[in-house]
């Protein structure tokens, strides 16, 4: 065989790959790279390749597998993609297996060993201490979510109030004819039916940390039993909601219902409490997880419902995953409010967009390849619904043009711009 023939790059690869006693079939499997593509590199036949950003990421991969130099085989590819085969190439330096670096040998002593557990229990020391200091320095949350705020006018004597703490705090009540007290269970989540009697009802509300007895800042909320203005209880003529109901668990499209005077525009506005934990895992094709952010949906614009001829007004909301209020209000008027928790999509839904570069693709939706798309160039500006019930696996060849929203998360670009990226999306 002549040095022509050995630095041409397809007999490269090959005497690389028959030295490490592997064949195509392997190769495949342990890179992920096509055996067709393999085929055409080892004898030159580019013009079955998907382009020279892809082959270059072929290349990385195949010549990391047989512990080659990578610029040695891409300059090999470019010479013999720039000019006819039957041409002489210049080609540079023989491929050379990657160096090794030598490991100095470490000598394990009694000292050592010792100087290592001392730093350890020092450190474990004063990591305790300060968390100690934090946890007694800090003064105890408390938070109403029912009411959320003052309610101007009730018809009932008697009211829920609902609201989060420390876990096992102790819960007082003052202001009240009755002043009741309850522990908040593990979580720190309460509930409490207090009794009202007609007019200003001041309720105000005070937690006790037992873990570090400490008390929280007090929180008030007034009732007013028989007033005048907009109430959270049905009666025709005032401002009721009937759906959704407090606390409700319910999907992205939440149903509004209630009663209102007779042409009144009722106004229905959401806030954003809590964004809902992620149930994405995102893994590459080496195992490593990738990062997903947490991230907290945008409000939707407040919509605005008409009350008929009957005083029904109905309508619906779409909001994102997370726990929500929402604020019925009439004029501008007082508002009734309703925390709700929109649960995160049952699968897998979302998108995946092509910027500023075109791209190989291959996409799996719960192991089916998705037709039309999958083993095929995509132009910038290209976008693709994804859709699958519990696995999505999507391999591209320019990560940087590709970027992804999953379940409403916007995942940004897969990787650096000519990077072969492969990832697989799993619902928790």
């Amino acid at each position: 065989m002549t040095d022509q023939e050995l630095h041409k790059l397809g007999e490269v690869l090959r005497t690389a790959r028959e030295a490490k006693g592997v064949d195509l079939a392997r190769v495949e499997r342990d890179t992920k790279i096509r055996a067709r593509y393999l085929t055409a590199l080892e004898t030159g036949d580019y013009a079955e390749l998907p382009g020279s950003v892809y082959t270059k990421g072929f290349l990385r991969n195949y010549g990391s597998y047989l512990n080659l130099d990578i610029d040695y085989l891409v300059d090999l590819y470019r010479l013999e993609s720039a000019q006819p085969s039957s041409e002489r190439l210049s080609v540079p330096v023989p491929p050379r297996p990657l160096a090794t670096r030598r490991r100095r040998s470490f000598v394990v002593t009694p000292g050592a060993i010792a100087g290592a557990l001392l730093t350890i229990a020092v450190a474990a020391f004063i990591i305790y201490v300060v968390q100690e200091l934090v946890t007694f320095a800090r003064t105890p949350d408390l938070r109403v979510t029912s009411p959320a705020t003052d309610v101007p006018s009730w018809s009932e004597l008697e009211y829920r109030i609902v609201g989060v703490t420390e876990p096992n705090a102790r819960v007082t009540v003052k202001g009240l004819r009755e002043n009741p007290t309850l522990t908040a269970d593990s979580s720190g989540n309460f509930s409490i039916d207090v009794a009202l009697v007609p007019g200003s009802n001041v309720i105000t509300l005070q937690a006790n940390d037992p873990l570090t007895g400490r008390y929280s800042p007090e929180v008030s909320r007034t009732i007013i039993v028989g007033g005048s203005g907009p109430s959270g209880s049905p009666g025709i003529g005032r401002l009721a909601v009937s759906a959704p109901g407090e606390g409700a668990t319910v999907n992205a499209d939440v149903s509004l219902e209630g009663t209102a005077p007779a042409g009144a525009q009722v106004t229905v506005a959401a806030s954003l409490v809590e964004p809902a934990p992620v149930t994405l895992r995102i893994t590459t094709l080496a195992g490593d997880d990738v990062r997903v952010p947490r991230q907290a949906p945008e409000p939707p614009d407040p919509v605005t419902l008409a009350a008929d001829a009957s005083d029904q007004f109905e309508g619906s909301l779409q909001l994102g995953a997370g726990t929500w209020q929402l604020a019925f209000s009439i004029d501008g008027g007082e508002a009734v409010t309703r925390t709700v928790t929109v649960e995160p999509p049952d699968g897998l839904e979302g998108a995946l967009r092509l910027r500023g570069g075109t791209s190989y693709l291959e996409i799996d939706e719960d192991g089916r390849p998705k037709r039309n798309v999958s083993g095929r160039n995509a132009d910038a500006g290209t976008r693709i619904r994804l859709s699958a019930r519990n696995e999505l696996r999507i391999r591209v060849g320019n990560a940087g043009a590709v970027r992804l929203v999953i379940n409403g998360i916007d995942l940004g670009a897969m990787g650096n711009p000519g990077a072969v990226e492969e990832w697989r999306i799993e619902r928790r």
